[in-house]
């Protein structure tokens, strides 16, 4: 049956039974979130992510996806950004973006924001928020496009990421077993504590380190880890070595028959937590009181291995 319109006797409009249904069904579309008209640009969150964690501060960077739905380029011209700490105004920019930025026709562009945050500039600017071991940063601005007409289309922005105050850890060296000790070389044990100070639970993933022995190069070496580390908690690393004086150099052997030596410990451990995947970078120069258990002939080729 055909959709019909028709008068009764009494003069009113009437409508025919499927033409009142599908009038029903159009103004049901219309009325819709789905046939609302898109707005011209739109500013979507994509990522948010943490880089650079370390015991100075950090860097949040805010991954945002800029939808153009019109038929005409826009132009990122200028971004005015308000960032707040645990609801506390940290600080306020406004910056032109030159050159702007194109956001062509029926498509989409990623734009990074990066927030950097120095702990010392976050205490000293909101005194308050010492003692916290966790915050959250809250990003609000205005992104300013312009159209090939040179008109001004303004889009909000409000994107959120929590983060935490990290703490180095702390590195505890052993005394240094030497196991035995020879006019051409020496058995040692070196040990050696890392503790988590902070107040996240970190699993190790991997280490990369050099051992040096009173200014002399011992070892060199990596180790994978899958171990979690709580707060206060520690993982504890033994190298045992086997030192060769005719490779290393015969002075290495009065260094170790002193009652102490220096040790140099530096390297790189890549951890885990919520937070995401870190690097952190270490060093750690002290001198270690020397344990001597024997002295038998005990040199030979360099081995390692981690306990």
């Amino acid at each position: 049956m055909k959709n019909s319109i028709y008068f009764s006797s009494a003069g009113r409009l009437k409508f025919s039974a499927a033409f009142f249904s599908g009038y029903l069904l159009l103004i049901f579309i219309l009325l819709s979130p789905a046939a609302a008209a898109k707005k011209d640009i739109e500013i979507l969150l994509e990522e948010k992510r943490l880089e650079g964690l370390s015991s100075s501060g950090l860097t949040i960077n805010f991954v945002l996806r800029v939808v153009n739905n019109s038929v005409v380029e826009y132009q990122l011209a200028r971004t005015t950004h308000r960032v707040l700490v645990n609801q506390e105004e940290f600080f306020r920019i406004d910056t032109p973006v030159e050159p702007a930025i194109p956001i062509p026709a029926a498509s989409s562009t990623l734009i990074t924001v990066p927030v950097k945050i120095t702990y010392d500039y976050l205490f000293q600017t909101i005194p308050v928020l010492k003692g916290e071991e966790r915050f959250n940063c809250l990003l609000t601005g205005l992104f300013s496009f312009l159209d090939p007409r040179r008109r001004e289309l303004k889009v909000p922005l409000a994107v959120a990421a929590d983060f935490p105050l990290f703490h180095d850890w702390k590195i505890d060296f052993l005394p240094l077993q030497v196991k035995s000790l020879s006019l051409g070389g020496a058995e040692v044990e070196f040990g050696v504590r890392f503790i988590n100070c902070d107040a996240s639970n970190w699993i190790l993933r991997r280490l990369s380190y050099r051992l040096e022995f009173s200014g002399k190069p011992i070892q060199s070496g990596e180790q994978t880890f899958q171990d979690s580390v709580g707060p206060g908690e520690g993982k504890k690393l033994v190298l045992s070595l086997l030192l060769d004086f005719f490779e290393l150099g015969p002075e290495l052997a009065p260094a170790l028959e002193s009652e102490a030596i220096e040790v140099n410990f530096s390297g790189e451990i890549e951890m885990e937590s919520e937070w995401g995947r870190f690097q952190w970078p270490f060093v750690s120069r002290q001198k270690l009181t020397v344990v001597r258990q024997s002295r038998e002939i005990g040199a030979g080729t360099k081995s390692i291995s981690i306990n």
